[in-house]
């Protein structure tokens, strides 16, 4: 019994044996290949891995590498070239396979100059001095380009075949600009269009469009068109239509938001500042004479304001004191208030210490509202009266046109009258109180609607 189970235990241990000296000599099946490499979750996809046995088949070992790896920027770049060859440097992010003579030749680009050179810094391989000679003072510009694949001619690549991901530009501006604004109308107001002509220092190789665009901003206004002076390529007209009765402004000023590629939009680079025009428009002064009266100065005060005018009113003392609240309307509402005597009175009439009172007392009713203006009533006053009126700190207003307003022609009448008389710095002369003034407000109505429409702006004639 037991020498059978000893020959059993014998028989299983030779099969032991003859298992393990099997599996030390019969090749086992390929293990898989286990690659570890630094990728972003984006650049994974584009990753396959093979089994042993496949890479065998195959006869060749896959190289596994970034797809985006290699940019490059320019750096040390000039504030301006001045007419003089300049450098600048070109630095990859890894060493590239190229040499300097290729990047020159297949890679580097110069708008209005040439790369004359192309050398490596210390002997790397990353980073490279690039020299330009500008052509003329125009502004340069200078881009690398580079084919997509490598193994191509003008391709720029790592060692490892990592193609150039970005295509860098720089610009190095020529000598700065100015600009000139020829003699200019003294007003806008009453024109349709306004021709403004300006000059460069120099010969500017800019297409109408893109200066239009981007070098010009009209204020006020818009350009219609905008053409060469006399085919120049210095001096230039802008034809601008007015849009209101404010300021009318154009400026020529340098263009940052324009393509790299366009020669045009480089030159307006160069212009360091902004250079502004600015037309006003025709200022007309309103003034009513003999008020404040409340069944009329309301209305009038009601029509300035819906046209964004302001006037001097020249008041009657008498009146100032009887209606201090008119008064104080008129000053909260931007008027300005002159002297027309305490009763308007006829100033030929009084002796010299007769018109000093009637005046002095009303400019007392005016207190911190009065004005150095006064008009004599009826315009009657001689060198005397003027020198009386000087005595007090005075100056005489008048007028440049009459409205006949006080005849009371008719509203349509006096509308024309007012129009007729209105150019540059006009002082008009209207009336508010004196009798019945329902025709003047009519009539300012009209009048100020036409006038507004053609731009003209209203200011008191007295400060």
């Amino acid at each position: 019994m037991l020498g059978g189970t000893l020959a059993l235990a014998a028989i299983w241990m030779a099969l032991a044996w003859i298992t393990l000296v099997s599996t030390q000599f019969v090749s086992p099946e390929p293990p898989r290949t286990m690659t570890h490499h630094a990728l972003s979750d984006s650049n994974r996809a584009g990753i396959s891995v093979l089994r042993g046995g496949e890479q065998a088949a195959a006869g060749t070992a896959t190289t596994l590498r970034p797809t985006v790896g290699l940019t490059a920027r320019f750096e040390d770049v000039p504030q301006e070239h001045a007419e003089a060859p300049f450098s600048l440097n070109l630095r990859f992010s890894e060493p590239v396979a190229l040499s300097g003579e290729q990047l020159r030749t297949d890679a580097l680009l110069a708008l209005s100059g040439y790369v004359t050179a192309v050398e490596p810094v210390d002997n790397r391989s990353d980073l490279w001095n690039v020299s330009v000679a500008p052509d003329g003072r125009s502004s340069v510009r200078i881009s690398l380009n580079s084919r997509s694949r490598c193994g191509r001619p003008g391709a720029i690549c790592t060692q490892h075949s990592i193609p150039l991901a970005n295509r860098p530009t720089a610009i190095v501006p020529g000598p700065p600009l100015s600009v000139e604004f020829l003699e200019a109308i003294e007003h806008h107001s009453g024109l349709d269009r306004i021709p403004v002509q300006f000059v460069f220092s120099e010969p500017l190789l800019v297409r109408s469009r893109t200066l239009a665009n981007l070098g010009l901003q009209a204020g006020a206004a818009s350009i219609d068109r905008l053409r060469r002076i006399d085919d120049r390529q210095d001096g230039w007209e802008a034809v601008l239509i007015p849009e209101s009765s404010d300021d009318l402004v154009l400026t020529v000023g340098a263009a940052f938001d324009c393509p790299d590629d366009d020669p045009g939009c480089l030159e307006l680079r160069r212009l360091g500042s902004s250079t502004s025009l600015s037309i006003p428009p025709a200022t007309i002064h309103l003034t009513f004479d003999d008020g404040p009266e409340p069944a009329t100065t309301p209305a009038i005060l009601d029509i300035l304001a819906r046209y964004d005018a302001r006037a001097t009113f020249f008041v009657v003392g008498r009146s100032v004191a009887a209606f201090p609240e008119l008064i104080e309307r008129m000053v909260n509402e931007g008027h300005t208030l002159g002297n027309h005597t305490w009763k308007h009175d006829d100033l030929l009439q009084l002796s010299a210490d007769e018109v000093i009172e009637t005046l002095w007392r009303t400019q007392l009713a005016l207190g911190e509202h009065a004005t150095p203006c006064f008009r004599p009533p009826f315009y009657r006053f001689n060198a005397e009266i003027v020198n009386l009126a000087a005595s007090l700190g005075l100056r005489m207003i008048l007028n440049t046109g009459d409205t006949d307003d006080w005849t009371r022609p008719g509203a349509t009448a006096i509308a024309a009258n007012i129009v007729a008389a209105a150019e540059p710095n006009a002082i008009l002369v209207l009336h508010d109180g004196g009798g019945d003034r329902t025709q003047t407000v009519q009539a300012l109505e009209s009048a100020l609607r036409f006038l507004k429409s053609r731009r003209y702006a209203f200011e008191p004639v007295c400060q």
